[in-house]
């Protein structure tokens, strides 16, 4: 195994361990939304839970995003790329992920820490009426998208090893 192969195998563990990892808020999501449902018909509604929901599935979408990328399910338009030669994909992916996906992933990378930062610093609330730190919560657009720039890399080793 050569050193882009190693590089490309780690990239990947990443993105599916992450991937894999977040999977699970899921579960706590969908325990909260039905209890919400449940306590609205019994009593009356809670201030936290659509909010804890929110924050579940908003880290989830935000993390996930380099395991979709490494299992190819982003949205695509396929009508032309699969007539053509794998070759000739390999060489498409490579120019579009160069020129159009990490400029900018980088520059969302970079401008979503900035977002999160400024939350940190002002020890940022959520605008609703429970109000829990919003910082936590934005921490993970950054990371997701530091994640999706590094399945992106390993996905442009791959197209040029193709």
């Amino acid at each position: 195994m050569n050193n882009m192969d190693r590089i490309i195998k780690v990239i990947d563990q990443i993105s599916i361990w992450s991937g894999k990892t977040v999977s699970w808020l899921i579960i706590p999501m969908a325990g909260v939304l039905v209890w919400e449902v449940f306590v609205r018909y019994v009593t009356r509604p809670t201030l936290w839970a659509v909010d804890m929901a929110t924050m579940f599935y908003g880290i989830h979408y935000w993390i996930a995003g380099a395991m979709t990328l490494y299992m190819g399910k982003h949205i695509r338009t396929d009508f032309f790329y699969d007539k053509w030669a794998p070759r000739t994909q390999c060489w498409v992916d490579v120019i579009c992920y160069i020129f159009l996906f990490l400029p900018g992933i980088v520059m969302f990378v970079w401008l979503s820490w900035d977002f999160a930062a400024e939350s940190w610093d002002l020890r940022e609330q959520l605008m609703t009426t429970w109000r829990p730190p919003a910082y936590w919560f934005k921490s993970a657009i950054p990371l997701g998208g530091a994640l999706l720039l590094l399945q992106g890399i390993s996905e442009i080793l791959k197209s040029i090893k193709c």
